[in-house]
């Protein structure tokens, strides 16, 4: 059973008007009526972000595929080949599940091409995954040594445990795929929750997986995740062939979340460096001032609640991962062509 805590179901309440999902129903085309095109950053590799915002997409995909077809019908599109589609456990009570298997839903895939693997995480779907998304008192984060705390919830997702030990079958899948291939090169990318997940992820895989000679990681729309510590030890990791990249649209409640630069007991986050941004979407009011709460965790989470009340339609627009990657699309110099790769923003589901 998930562990939660009262902040995560008053969260809960904020996400179900609006930050849970891959993308929204409007099915927006171009960059959302005028929304800001930045010029790439130096370290900034756009051609990387559109194939592994793709990829993201994919991941919401698989889990509409499952529920629809089960899990033979789960795919990745050319040229990709799908190595393994990683499951999660669901309560059919709340949640959809596999057509074929109701106690479990796609959370992740490992793809290769050429000389590149690629895990791709999906992000918030359903209502466990919401729960996941801000149950937010931390635990330590034991993958890295001194590795700091993070967020309950993303850790439960992530696998901190032998009941749910999706981290370790994704590293042993990588060790396999590692030790029998010609494969230099590991890309991790996901979107709202596959974002945080992306972020767990990438030093454990720098450090714990041998025999590859880069990781890179290009998330979407992440919430802060863990604490000074364990940003301090993300950051040491990074180098030349261990880059992280963080893709911001300016106007997204989620990589705000939860509340950063707070100094309370097991709920003190800050974000990791690398951030790209991008602006599309409507601009949201200023937070309430947090630091003024004096850490009592229940006044944090009422004011949170009635600011997601107020503002849910432009928190979902704002957050939808379709128009990540529209407005990526709208920075190259054929941004119809790079519309082809939005795997299901076009076919009604309110998550692709």
């Amino acid at each position: 059973m998930r562990r939660t805590s009262l902040l995560a179901l008053l969260l809960l309440i904020t996400v179900s008007f609006g930050v849970a999902g891959g993308c929204n129903n409007n099915n927006n085309n171009g960059n959302n009526g005028g929304g800001e095109v930045p010029d790439a950053e130096e370290g900034f590799d756009l051609d990387l972000a559109i194939v592994l915002g793709e990829l993201a997409l994919v991941a919401y995909e698989q889990r509409i595929q499952c529920i629809n077809m089960g899990k033979n019908a789960i795919t990745v599109p050319s040229p990709y080949k799908l190595e393994e589609v990683i499951f999660e456990p669901v309560s059919t009570f709340f949640n959809s599940s596999c057509l074929d298997d109701s106690d479990n839903i796609p959370i992740a895939f490992i793809a290769t091409e050429g000389e590149n693997i690629y895990v791709s995480f999906r992000g918030t779907a359903n209502f466990s995954d919401a729960i996941s998304d801000f149950a937010a008192i931390q635990i330590p984060y034991l993958f890295v040594p001194n590795g700091g705390n993070a967020a309950l919830g993303f850790l439960d997702v992530y696998g901190f445990d032998n009941t749910q030990p999706i981290a370790s079958t994704i590293l042993n899948k990588l060790d396999e795929l590692t030790m029998t291939g010609d494969f230099k090169n590991l890309y991790i990318t996901g979107h709202s929750l596959g974002a945080a997940l992306a972020f767990l992820a990438f030093p454990d895989f720098s450090q714990n997986l041998g025999m590859i000679d880069s990781v890179t990681m290009y998330n979407f729309a992440g919430p802060a995740v863990g604490d000074s510590t364990f940003v301090s030890t993300y950051e040491g990791i990074e180098s030349a062939n261990r880059t992280s990249v963080r893709i911001v649209n300016t106007n997204d409640l989620v990589p705000m979340l939860p509340p950063q630069g707070l100094d309370c007991t097991l709920f003190s986050y800050e974000h990791v460096d690398g951030e790209h941004e991008i602006t599309f979407g409507t601009p949201l009011p200023a937070l309430p001032d947090f630091a003024s709460d004096d850490c009592d965790l229940i006044t944090i989470a009422a004011q949170l609640v009635t600011y997601g009340l107020a503002n849910s339609d432009d928190i979902l627009e704002d957050h939808s991962m379709c128009t990540y990657y529209d407005t990526l699309c709208n920075m190259t110099s054929d941004p119809s062509s790079c519309a082809g790769g939005a795997v299901g923003c076009d076919d009604g589901n309110p998550n692709p």
